[in-house]
C-alpha cells in the first residue's frame, strides 16, 4: 500500500484509533466471539475452527492490546485482525469474517456503548431525583416568591418550586429510557449493508450481545444516525433545564436576596475582599452546561447532507463528540446532586420577601370576587390602582393601610365594601395564600406531598426499569461463554 501522510495519520488516523481502542476494544471482541457461536451453531464453522477463534478472541480479553497505531493499517479492526492472523493463522481469520463486515460491527459497537452510556445517565438522574424529593419533603413549609419575566410575582414554596424541576427531570427520565428501548436493537448481519448469502442468525446474534432484537432493515442498520442525534437531543433538553435551575439559585445566593446558602466546599472568595463567598460550583456548572450544549449542537452538522449509508462522519468522526456530550452531562448531574446535598436555605429572608413586596395582590383580588362578587377584571383594577398607589408613596403592601385600601375600592368602583381588616390582613398573608392554593398541582403542603408520593411511585418505577436494564448488560456477557455454547449448539 502507499504511504499515509503524516499529517492525515497525525491529525485523524491515530487520535481515532486511540479513541477506539480505549472505548470500543472490549465491544469488538464481544462481537467476534458472538458471530463466532453464531456460525458455529448454524454450522458454517465446524467446532474446532469455532473453538480455536474463541481462545484468540479470549486470549486478546484477557491480556489487552497495547500497541501504538501503526501507520500501514488503517484502523484498530486491521490491526486486531492482524493480531489474530499471526496467532493463529490467515485461514481461520478469514473464516471468522464470514458474513461479517466492518460495516454492522462499527453500528452494533457504537450502539452498545452508548447504551450503556445512556443507561448510566439514566441512573445518575434518578440520584439527583432522588434528592429533590427529599428536599421537596423537607421545605413543604418553606414560602418563598416565584417570578414570572424576572419581577415577583406571587409567593410559593420552595417544595413547589423544586418539584416543577422534579416533574421536568421525569420526563427526561422517560425520554432516555424510551430512546434506549429504540436503540437497543442489533445491526449485525446486515453486513456491509445487504446481508448476505450465508444461513445466519440475525436474532440469535442479538439475543447474544443484549439487544432485544435485529433491525428490521438492513439499510437502516449500516445507515442510522437518528438515535446519535436523539441522544443529544434528550441531553439537551435535560441540560437546559438544568441551567435555568442553576440560573435561580445563582440568584438566590446573591447578598440581596440570601435565600440560598451554599457549603464552604463550594465557594470561592475574592482575592481582596475577605467577605467574599462567591458562588463559583455554580458558576462553574452554568459554563459547562453551555460547553456541552455547544459539543452537542455540533452532532447535528456533521450529520447532515451526508450520504444515506456507512460514512466517516457518522461513524469514527462523530463518535468522541457525542462520548464528551454525555461524560460532560453525567459530571454535571454529580455536581449539582453534591451542591444540592450541601445547600442551606434561609427560610426566615425567603419568607420576608414576600410580605415586604406585592406578591400576595392576587389573593387580595380574588377576596374580592369571593366576598364582594366584584367581577375579577374590576377587582383586578381596584387592587392595581392600589398597588400604585402604595409605589407612589414608596411603601410596599406590608405598609399599606386597610383604610386607604376601602378608599380606593369605593373611588374606582363606587362601591362601600364590608371587609373586615383582619379579612385583609388575611388576603395579603402569604401564608394564607400558599394554604387556599390547595388545587391539583398547587404549592398548599398538602398538595405538595401528594405530589411528592406522586413522583416518587413513578421514580421508583423508572428507577427498577434501569437497573433492570444495567442488569441485562451486566448478564449478556455470560452468554459469551461459548466455549460450552459452541459444544451444545454444534452437538
Amino acid at each position: 500500500m502507499n504511504k499515509r501522510s503524516k499529517i492525515y495519520v497525525d491529525s485523524i488516523l491515530e487520535p481515532i484509533y486511540r479513541f477506539t481502542k480505549r472505548e470500543y476494544f472490549v465491544y469488538i471482541l464481544q462481537i467476534n466471539i458472538a458471530h463466532i457461536s453464531m456460525l458455529a451453531k448454524q454450522q458454517i464453522l465446524q467446532h474446532e475452527e469455532a473453538t480455536k477463534m474463541v481462545e484468540v478472541n479470549r486470549s486478546l480479553q484477557r491480556e489487552g492490546f497495547d500497541k501504538e497505531y501503526d501507520p500501514q493499517f488503517e484502523d484498530l479492526f486491521f490491526m486486531l485482525e492482524d493480531q489474530m492472523t499471526q496467532m493463529v493463522g490467515e485461514e481461520l481469520v478469514g473464516n471468522m469474517h464470514i458474513a461479517f463486515s466492518r460495516n454492522d460491527m462499527d453500528a452494533t459497537m457504537f450502539r452498545m456503548h452508548f447504551r450503556k452510556k445512556l443507561a448510566e445517565w439514566l441512573e445518575e438522574i434518578t440520584q439527583l431525583q432522588t434528592r429533590l424529593l427529599q428536599m421537596s419533603t423537607e421545605h413543604k413549609d418553606t414560602i418563598m416568591t416565584a417570578y414570572t419575566h424576572n419581577q415577583q410575582a406571587q409567593p410559593t414554596t420552595l417544595a413547589h418550586y423544586l418539584l416543577g424541576l422534579a416533574n421536568h427531570l421525569q420526563r427526561d427520565l422517560d425520554r432516555g429510557y424510551a430512546l434506549l428501548e429504540r436503540m437497543n436493537e442489533c445491526p449485525m448481519g446486515a453486513a456491509a449493508l445487504g446481508t448476505t448469502g450465508f444461513p445466519i442468525d440475525r436474532e440469535y446474534m442479538a439475543e447474544m450481545l443484549g439487544f432485544d432484537k435485529a433491525m428490521d432493515n438492513s439499510y437502516d442498520a449500516i445507515a442510522a444516525a437518528d438515535y446519535m442525534l436523539e441522544i443529544g437531543s434528550t441531553l439537551s433538553i435535560y441540560l437546559s433545564t438544568l441551567s435555568r435551575f442553576v440560573y435561580d439559585f445563582i440568584f438566590l445566593a446573591t447578598n440581596e436576596v440570601s435565600g440560598v446558602r451554599l457549603d464552604d466546599s463550594l465557594v470561592q472568595t475574592s482575592s481582596i475582599m475577605p467577605q467574599k463567598r462567591n458562588p463559583s460550583s455554580l458558576e462553574h456548572t452554568r459554563s459547562a452546561i453551555s460547553h456541552t450544549l455547544g459539543r452537542l449542537q455540533g452532532t447535528y452538522y456533521m450529520t447532515h447532507s451526508v450520504p444515506f449509508g456507512d460514512i466517516v462522519d457518522i461513524g469514527d468522526d462523530i463518535q468522541p463528540v457525542l462520548q464528551e456530550g454525555i461524560d460532560e452531562t453525567v459530571s454535571i448531574t454529580k455536581l449539582l446532586s453534591e451542591i444540592l446535598s450541601n445547600t442551606s436555605f434561609n427560610k426566615q429572608e425567603l419568607l420576608k420577601k414576600c410580605e415586604n413586596g406585592f406578591s400576595t395582590v392576587t389573593e387580595l383580588a380574588d377576596a374580592l370576587v369571593r366576598q364582594h362578587g366584584f367581577s375579577f377584571r374590576m377587582a383586578h383594577k381596584i387592587v392595581q390602582s392600589y398597588v400604585g398607589d402604595l409605589i407612589n408613596k414608596g411603601s410596599d403592601l406590608k405598609e399599606g393601610v386597610f383604610q386607604e385600601f376601602k378608599k380606593v375600592v369605593s373611588d374606582t368602583s363606587g362601591v362601600e365594601i364590608t371587609m373586615s381588616e383582619a379579612d385583609y390582613l388575611q388576603a395579603i398573608d402569604p401564608r394564607n395564600f400558599i394554604q387556599v392554593r390547595a388545587i391539583k398541582g398547587g404549592p398548599n403542603p398538602n398538595e405538595t406531598e401528594r405530589q411528592v408520593a406522586s413522583l416518587q411511585v413513578r421514580l421508583e418505577r423508572m428507577t427498577e426499569k434501569v437497573r433492570k436494564f444495567h442488569r441485562k448488560l451486566q448478564t449478556y456477557e455470560n452468554k459469551l461463554d461459548v466455549a460450552e455454547l459452541i459444544k451444545s449448539e454444534t452437538n
